[in-house]
């Protein structure tokens, strides 16, 4: 109980320092990510979702360098809505003289999986399920942690008040266990 509230403390004093920085440094963000994007609006959206993902992010690690961190998850956003925004005007795009637009329509791959592509990955998650009801309750729930939450092995750790080394011997006896009886799987 003692570590849980101590925990909290310490979220909410980091969320504290964050809630800071943001707001001390929020007009020069702004100002980057136009730089870079060239819309006040979207400057402006894309650095608030920059606090969000620090946010985030501070949950599952420790951020030595709060402020260059901040920075570059708003340059990142920034690279991938242009990005976004080439690939859209390239979709959006109108046909070229004489091309007709039902051939490019037909060009373009779909996405839906096959019938029997359906039917494998229906096999495989019911195979990777009785994998996983096969493990420790325990082990399952480190695993579960580590790749599905994203929780570090320190993290993990603490959780269940184990030593690092036991951690990373559930998860990779978990992992081996799950790759074992894919292997052996006869789809």
């Amino acid at each position: 109980m003692f570590q849980s509230v101590s925990q909290a403390i310490a979220m909410t004093s980091l969320t504290l320092t964050i809630n800071d920085l943001f707001l001390n440094h929020r007009q020069s963000l702004i100002q980057t990510i136009y730089r870079i994007v060239g819309c006040p609006q979207t400057a402006e959206d894309l650095a608030h979702e920059a606090y969000l993902k620090m946010l985030q992010a501070s949950k599952n690690q420790e951020i030595s360098y709060p402020h260059p961190f901040l920075y570059q998850i708003a340059r990142n956003l920034a690279l991938d809505h242009l990005r976004k925004e080439k690939i859209r005007q390239r979709s959006d795009s109108t046909p070229k003289d004489g091309e007709d637009t039902g051939k490019q329509l037909e060009s373009i791959p779909s996405t839906v999986p096959t019938p029997e592509q359906q039917t494998a990955d229906r096999q495989q998650v019911s195979l990777m399920l009785d994998a996983l009801s096969g493990l420790s309750e325990r082990r399952r729930q480190i695993l579960v942690l580590h790749k599905f939450h994203h929780w570090t092995y320190e993290r993990i750790a603490r959780h269940y008040g184990i030593s690092l080394s036991a951690v990373e011997k559930n998860v990779h006896v978990a992992l081996a266990h799950l790759l074992s009886a894919q292997e052996e799987s006869p789809f």
